[in-house]
């Protein structure tokens, strides 16, 4: 059985950020919800602050906003496309989130970085490798869509089981926006997927649908 206990590197981030974590759930929330949060502000902790929303330029044109559930878990994650610039010195938590989710899983951005999402815990998750490829899929497709609209809304929701307390998501689903269109591949729709490994088949069907979505917004 595969050791899951942290290596070197994870602690050592762990270690730096558990301070900011006693922060975060004591409430200290007006930087965060008033301006473009710093990533140190924003832990690499299982849980967050709960029902809390951490938000970048909400009155501006563009934005990203994180909501966690009634746990601290990541629950929403929503962009429009092009708000803020990626920064790369936040790939550490990817590792420590990846570590959390055993064999098989992989740290993930919820938005993922290629439409600048950002790196911190509110929108990186413990992802099986089938559902990171999907998502990642998403991203192709976004960035097809904003080369030709560049008004683009990008939202995805982590869903848990009931009455489990951990921090693995067991499916998402995903809305996409392009200027007046927009598709939703909701909780019970077909083209929600789960947080799982995929057959080789099932991953097609999956990738197939959402080209086909994605297509019919002639984007």
């Amino acid at each position: 059985m595969r050791d899951l206990q942290p290596n070197g590197r994870v602690l050592a981030v762990l270690a730096a950020t558990a301070s900011l974590a006693v922060m975060a759930g004591a409430g200290s929330s007006a930087h965060a919800d008033t301006g473009s949060p710093d990533a140190a502000e924003i832990p690499c902790a299982k849980y967050l602050q709960k029902k809390h929303t951490y938000r970048t330029d909400p009155a501006g044109p563009s934005w990203q906003t994180y909501t966690t559930d009634k746990l601290g878990r990541p629950a929403r994650a929503e962009i429009r496309v092009g708000a803020v610039d990626r920064n790369p010195g936040l790939g550490l938590c990817e590792a420590v989130v990846g570590e959390w989710g055993g064999p098989g899983h992989v740290g993930a951005r919820m938005i993922p970085a290629g439409v600048k999402g950002a790196g911190h815990r509110a929108n990186v998750v413990p992802v099986a490798k089938s559902a990171d490829r999907i998502l990642k899929a998403v991203e192709r497709k976004t960035l097809r869509c904003d080369a030709g609209y560049k008004i683009v809304t990008l939202g995805v929701t982590a869903h848990y089981k009931k009455n489990d307390n951990g921090v693995v998501p067991s499916r998402f689903s995903v809305y996409l926006e392009a200027k007046n269109r927009a598709i939703e591949f909701g909780a019970n729709s077909f083209l929600a997927f789960d947080n799982k490994e995929y057959t080789k088949a099932g991953e097609t069907r999956l990738l197939d649908s959402l080209a086909d979505q994605v297509g019919a917004m002639r984007c």
